[in-house]
């Protein structure tokens, strides 16, 4: 496999940008999630260095090109309005709030392209450091900027969010110029442009409409088209047929917006704890009161919503399968892997009214344990105390293996097929890496090669990237800082055939305080051996 290429790569996903902090009153919205803006320009800086060090290794002297995987932005969670009067009409035709629909009101604005010009604004204001940190990064020559789509910020899909975001990217080189500090993490060199150019920003910044493939190097895909949850009927065109002003957006985003967003109104880290279960065990022991507030008047208000969107889209017809031979086994993959998920989401649902019905049938026998010791029937009490227990435990154990239950590796399983599609594609070569997000879960594991197949010379990889949000998780907080900030470094000319070992990934986290990448913490005994069929 040749290794020349004309770039360096930096991959990275799931970042989450949402409203921020509020320039005027210096509040964070509680809705956000990346709170990493000055760790990331300093992870930009210190790769953009690297490539103008005379110093460093010739293999670094290349121009980079960034790609963010996919939900760089969290549409769905920005909430805010625009002000009453001109800014509202420009963005509703309506200008005063008590006009809106009171859907708009209580859940914030849709998916039209204006609607969404309007919260990238939002998110730019929130985040001024990491827009200049990109900005600051298309200023060095050569560097590109790859923005892939993802569930969560599906409306990159629209021409005029792209066009703003270029518009927005040139405002924060401007301002980057005009009032940067001593503090700021992004140097000034002598050779940086006073503006800049609207002519790079249109070449050097791309916004794939599905996937990102370097023949014998990568692919990368964001990774939500394998989850049924969160896949889209048609991901490269993601309008609603009926209408296609608005997207069309699966359950997963509904669930957000008319659910999650309203529960972290009341606590900001609930989607931040992982699996899910933990957040219903800190209500059952922190906030029990919160737990009626939920299921009395946000969980309705959520299945009303649900039910009339799915009212709407019944009749809509299923999406055309791609005329591209390729395209067209890669969707049956998709269809595999979210077959499988909903088998797993079935066997939840079961164990979760399994679970509920042997706690309600726990209640019920204490109820009657204590009229039978007040009649005096001490034994039948004892026995019916040890049915309580035997009850509370099923419960329990019920509950707890729903923590495991969808956590099977299906986005391994996916990129094994994928892998093996390449390799079988005439004129399209494999790839060595394949690189996904979504579950923000960074892994590395290799891909074992499928009997009788054809297989390159060379060994295949499963990188997930990660995440740069806060997740809080048990089994894994001894093992990794909450917030891990991984990337995937990718230098082609590293990778030398008779280099042993070369090939392995360079999954690495950005470490604030030692301003330099530092290895993933990642253990062994995880690896996949074998690729489902």
């Amino acid at each position: 496999m040749s290794t020349q290429t004309n770039f360096n790569y930096l991959f990275v996903s799931d970042l989450h940008l949402s409203e921020g902090r509020n320039p005027a009153t210096g509040l964070i919205h509680r809705n956000e999630d990346f709170f990493e803006d000055r760790a990331f320009a300093q992870f930009i800086a210190y790769h953009a260095a690297l490539s103008r060090d005379p110093a460093a290794p010739a293999y670094y002297q290349k121009p980079w090109k960034l790609v963010i995987n996919g939900d760089i932005f969290d549409f769905l969670q920005v909430v805010s309005l625009p002000a009453e009067g001109d800014e509202l009409l420009a963005i509703t035709g309506i200008s005063q709030y008590k006009d809106l629909q009171s859907n708009t009101c209580k859940f914030g604005l849709g998916t039209k392209p204006k609607e969404i010009v309007w919260k990238l604004s939002r998110i730019a204001a929130g985040h001024p450091l990491f827009f200049q940190a990109l900005a600051w990064f298309l200023a060095q020559e050569g560097n590109e900027l790859v923005c892939m789509k993802g569930n969560h910020d599906i409306e990159l899909y629209w021409p005029a969010v792209q066009h703003h975001m270029k518009t927005l990217l040139t405002e924060a080189y401007r301002e980057w110029r005009n009032h940067h500090d001593m503090e700021c993490p992004l140097p000034v060199y002598d050779d940086m442009p006073a503006e800049l150019n609207p002519n790079i920003l249109r070449t050097a910044v791309h916004f794939p409409p599905f996937h990102l493939y370097e023949p014998d190097l990568f692919y990368v895909e964001h990774g939500c088209q394998y989850d049924p949850a969160n896949a889209f009927a048609n991901f490269d065109d993601p309008r609603l047929p009926a209408n296609p002003e608005l997207i069309e957006l699966p359950s997963g985003s509904l669930f957000v917006r008319y659910f999650f967003n309203r529960v972290e109104s009341i606590h900001p880290f609930a989607d931040n704890l992982k699996p899910i279960s933990r957040y219903i065990f800190w209500l059952l022991q922190n906030a029990p009161a919160e737990i009626i507030n939920i299921l009395t008047n946000i969980l309705p208000d959520y299945l009303s919503a649900w039910n009339q969107t799915r009212h709407k889209m019944k009749n809509r017809g299923q999406a055309q399968a791609p005329d591209e031979p390729f395209r067209q086994k890669l969707l049956k993959i998709h269809l595999q892997s979210q077959a499988a998920l909903e088998k797993a989401s079935k066997q939840t649902t079961l164990r979760m009214i399994g679970s509920g019905a042997l706690l309600f049938t726990a209640v019920l026998i204490f109820l009657i344990t204590i009229r039978a010791v007040g009649a005096g029937q001490y034994a039948l009490g004892i026995v019916l105390l040890l049915l309580i227990l035997a009850a509370l435990g099923g419960s329990l154990t019920l509950f707890h293996s729903l923590n495991k239950l969808l956590t099977e590796p299906y986005l391994y399983t996916a990129a094994c097929h994928v892998a093996h599609l390449l390799n079988g594609q005439p004129n399209r070569g494999g790839a060595r890496y394949l690189i996904f997000g979504h579950d923000h879960a960074a892994k590395m594991w290799e891909i074992s090669p499928q009997d009788g197949a054809d297989t390159p010379d060379y060994r295949q990889w499963y990188v997930n990237t990660g995440s740069w949000i806060p997740v809080f998780s048990e089994e894994e907080r001894l093992e990794r800082p909450s917030a891990h900030l991984t990337f995937l470094r990718l230098v082609p000319e590293q990778i030398q055939a008779n280099a042993p070992h070369s090939d392995v990934p360079e999954l690495l986290r950005w470490s604030p305080e030692a301003t330099r990448p530092l290895p993933v913490r990642l253990f062994s005994g995880e690896e996949q051996r074998n690729c489902e069929t």
